[in-house]
Formats: structure tokens, C-alpha cells, sequence
């Protein structure tokens, strides 16, 4: 905990963090958007802990062969989250995206 002269420090959890509390924290201060980069394991908790309201997508026109294969990775999720395209825009080649959710 370094960081605690020059930060507030949230901690939320033992083993595993506690998404859904810690988010919920971040609510409490204030702090109503959440932007996560995190890569697939964090998604997916995310969305596993129903924490996603929006996703932002960038599409590469690149070939690269095998590889990772979803963009969310853990656990199953019992029910699809749908999402509707919110922006497409198109740069360079490639497609960034950004879907909302349907509730």
C-alpha cells in the first residue's frame, strides 16, 4: 500500500477482488464512469459481476493466425448481455466501436 501518502486506496476482497464493491465505492464518491483496460480476464469479471454498461471495440484489419479467442475470458454467463451499436467509425483501416446496453 504505497500508494496511500498520495492516493486513496480502495481494497475489496481477500483472495479475489470484490468488483461489485469496489465499483460500488467508486459510485459512493461520486464517481458514476468507470473506464476498464484490463484485458479479458478483467471483462469478463466484469460482466460475470453485471458491471458493463458499455464496450468499445477496435477492429484491425490484420491477419495473424491462432490465437486468444474471445474477448472475455472466466466464467459462463447464464444470460446474454445484448448490446446495440452506439458509434461505428472508420480510421486508417481499422473500426473503432462503441455498443451500449440493452436493459
Amino acid at each position: 500500500l504505497a500508494l496511500e501518502p498520495v492516493a486513496d486506496v480502495l481494497a475489496y476482497g481477500d483472495d479475489e477482488v470484490d468488483l461489485r464493491a469496489g465499483v460500488g465505492a467508486l459510485h459512493e464518491r461520486g464517481l458514476r464512469q468507470v473506464l476498464s483496460e484490463g484485458g479479458p480476464q478483467l471483462l469478463g469479471a466484469l460482466t460475470a459481476a453485471d458491471l458493463v454498461d458499455e464496450l468499445d471495440l477496435t477492429l484491425s484489419p490484420l491477419l495473424v493466425g491462432p490465437g486468444a479467442g474471445r474477448i472475455t475470458a472466466g466464467p459462463v454467463l447464464g444470460d446474454v448481455r445484448r448490446l446495440r451499436p452506439r458509434h461505428v467509425l472508420h480510421a486508417d483501416g481499422m473500426l473503432m466501436t462503441r455498443y451500449d446496453r440493452v436493459r
